[in-house]
């Protein structure tokens, strides 16, 4: 039986870090009154906002009681935490339940929560992204137009190539099209950065043309990347621009 709570106990924690959120098993926390064993406490950064989560896990046969809601809502206040859960595939009595309600402490099943958490927290960190647009867009436009060309931030005028002000706009619109339209979406960085200067069609967008997303985890897999070579290409950029310019070169007499 320890050895199945155990592995149930590792399970959730690992759910959690699949998520991208720190996730710590059996540990020991101080409140204001006292300190705390908690099975699986979660302490990350979503969407740039720090968080602090107890989970407690009852891998039981039987449905969990209202005392133990009580027991962890209590936990949760004594620490300051933002969010407490109780993991049970066994199911709640109607006292637990009741005891949850209006509270910051979430009763579910680790199944229930793979379908909520996980698309909630894909939502958060797609999020995410526009701060760093915003800043990407910053860097890019201080670089004066003849080094973004020479350092391969942009192509020469009427040129092809890569361009980081293209990559924003594609991240930017596929984002603001998630926001209204949900999922599936598919992303092209090309048609998206055309749809944000006004050209494209709506036909391409709902034949669904590009790299085809169902969630928003898969969403940020492939705007993340994107975001991270322009992020990439930035710092190279500026480190060469930063470095000191060659003294001149005089020719000898004759």
């Amino acid at each position: 039986m320890v050895a199945e709570w155990s592995e149930y106990q590792e399970e959730v924690a690992q759910f959690f870090r699949d998520l991208g959120l720190a996730s710590e098993t059996n540990a020991t926390i101080k409140g204001v009154r006292t300190s705390h064993n908690v099975d699986v406490v979660v302490r990350s950064k979503l969407a740039g906002i720090a968080i602090n989560w107890l989970v407690e896990c009852k891998d039981w046969k039987a449905r969990v009681t209202k005392e133990k809601v009580l027991a962890l809502r209590s936990i949760v206040e004594d620490t300051g935490a933002d969010r407490g859960f109780i993991m049970a595939e066994s199911g709640y009595q109607s006292g637990a339940l009741q005891a949850a309600r209006l509270s910051n402490t979430t009763l579910t099943s680790l199944q229930d929560l793979k379908e909520t958490l996980a698309y909630e927290v894909g939502i958060a960190h797609l999020d995410s992204l526009w701060i760093r647009c915003e800043s990407c867009r910053e860097r890019y436009w201080s670089i004066p137009k003849g080094d973004r060309v020479n350092l391969g931030l942009r192509p020469d005028a009427g040129g092809f190539g890569y361009s980081g002000d293209v990559v924003i706009r594609a991240v930017e619109g596929t984002l603001q099209e998630v926001r209204s339209r949900g999922f599936p979406i598919a992303y092209d960085r090309t048609y998206r950065a055309l749809n944000s200067y006004g050209g494209g069609t709506r036909a391409r967008t709902d034949a669904l043309v590009g790299t085809v997303c169902e969630n928003p985890s898969d969403l940020f897999d492939v705007l993340d990347a994107e975001m991270r070579q322009l992020e990439a290409r930035l710092d190279a950029s500026e480190a060469e621009l930063a470095k000191p310019a060659a003294p001149p070169i005089h020719e000898a007499p004759a």
